[in-house]
């Protein structure tokens, strides 16, 4: 109902794209037969944890038992997403957090002596740690002397992953994938280790960086009850696909009844 409202073009938005209006509750129809589902074989190799991938080849044989037509396949480029994402991530934050100077917007320091000081003050104060983090990475990577070595590369490799995604759903229309290799660590566990962090997402840019709709939703739960996610990748403006895919597995699993999942931690 939500997408219904913000789904569309505006005129106010220059990114927005002009195409006719979909009702996205009306796809929503239990019903996967002859669904063709990919399965990316790299999502599920090394890294990934064996609760995790036992639970998704369960929601694999699950949706073959639905009526979907399963396959695997390779996408082998989609491991150089992450790279490319954090690179062009913090090129971004970098670029646009460069307006947050204490004046214009947001916070400003409450004692500083010339502009200098207020805009080093404000900068300081109001951006957490993982935020100057990427403002670093991301000046960095645009400099005069690493531009072309880092964003100009991550930038075509973006192209390439778009590519190999746009060859896949010529065939496929669904690729199925974990959320995340492990399921939720607890709050601030990561926090002093931010490559760790970074590595959580291995699933999830690729999404990001070739421009596509995707959902997670619970496929099961680990030995301690904790939810494990299921990625459902659709192509360009398909979202109401990947909906009634995942409409139609819920209504298949009723997670909430026969998981109930304790959150022991």
């Amino acid at each position: 109902m939500l997408l219904n409202i913000i789904a569309g073009h505006d005129k106010k938005d220059t990114t927005s794209v002009d195409r006719e209006k979909k009702d996205y509750t009306a796809c929503l129809k239990d019903d996967v037969k002859g669904l063709k589902i990919g399965v990316p074989k790299e999502f599920y190799a090394e890294g990934i944890n064996e609760e995790v991938k036992a639970k998704l080849y369960e929601a694999i044989d699950r949706y073959k038992k639905l009526g979907a037509e399963v396959e695997e396949f390779s996408l082998d480029i989609a491991k150089y997403s992450l790279a490319s994402y954090y690179i062009i991530a913090c090129a971004e934050a970098s670029s646009n957090l460069g307006r947050f100077d204490g004046i214009r917007y947001t916070y400003r320091t409450g004692e500083f002596k010339n502009l200098k000081e207020l805009y080093k003050k404000s900068r300081s104060e109001g951006f957490g740690p993982e935020v100057k983090r990427r403002i670093i990475l991301g000046t960095y990577v645009l400099s005069s002397g690493y531009y072309d070595a880092y964003y100009k590369k991550a930038q075509k490799v973006r192209t390439l992953v778009m590519n190999e995604f746009n060859k896949a759903f010529e065939k496929y229309d669904v690729i199925l994938t974990p959320t995340s290799p492990t399921v939720a660590f607890d709050i601030g566990s990561k926090s002093n280790n931010p490559l760790e962090m970074y590595l959580a997402d291995i699933c999830t840019v690729s999404v990001n960086i070739a421009g596509l709709p995707g959902i997670s939703i619970p496929c099961g739960v680990d030995k301690e009850g904790m939810p494990i996610g299921m990625q459902l990748i659709g192509n360009r403006f398909c979202e109401e696909t990947i909906l009634n895919a995942a409409y139609t597995f819920e209504k298949d699993l009723k997670f909430r009844e026969n998981y109930k999942p304790e959150f022991k931690r």
